[in-house]
C-alpha cells in the first residue's frame, strides 16, 4: 500500500479489524512513520436474472434448422459426407454445418 504522506511503498499493516460489512486496516509507513487507516467495503454482486423465455438451439423461432435436420446432418457426417456436401443439401453455409456437427450450436439436440 502506498503511504499517504510520502508516497512510499515501504508500509506495513499493523492491525486488521474485520466486520460483516467492511474491513478496517491500520497501516504505518516505515519511512516517514505516518499512521493511517483504510476501510474496505464489501460489495454484493448483482444476481444475473434468469430469463425463462430464453430460446436455445432448434427451439428458437429464428433458427435456420429444425431438430430433425440437425439430427440428419450429424448422421450424414457420421456416414462420411463432407461438410460442403451437407451444406449444399440443406442450403446452409459450410461453417454452420461444421458448428452443428461439433456441437458448437444446437447443443440441446442429441
Amino acid at each position: 500500500m502506498k503511504c499517504r504522506e510520502c508516497s512510499s511503498l515501504n508500509t506495513r499493516v499493523t492491525c486488521t479489524v474485520k466486520e460483516p460489512d467492511y474491513t478496517k486496516r491500520y497501516c504505518r509507513c516505515l519511512d516517514c512513520g505516518a499512521k493511517y487507516r483504510t476501510v474496505e467495503r464489501y460489495e454484493v454482486a448483482k444476481p444475473i436474472p434468469i430469463n425463462p423465455f430464453r430460446w436455445n438451439g432448434a427451439t428458437n423461432p429464428n433458427a435456420g434448422l429444425t431438430k430433425e435436420q440437425v439430427i440428419a446432418i450429424r448422421y450424414l457426417h457420421q456416414q462420411g459426407l463432407s461438410n460442403g456436401q451437407i451444406a449444399l443439401k440443406y442450403g446452409q453455409n459450410r461453417s454452420t454445418i461444421c458448428k452443428v456437427v461439433n456441437y458448437k450450436t444446437y447443443k440441446d439436440v442429441c
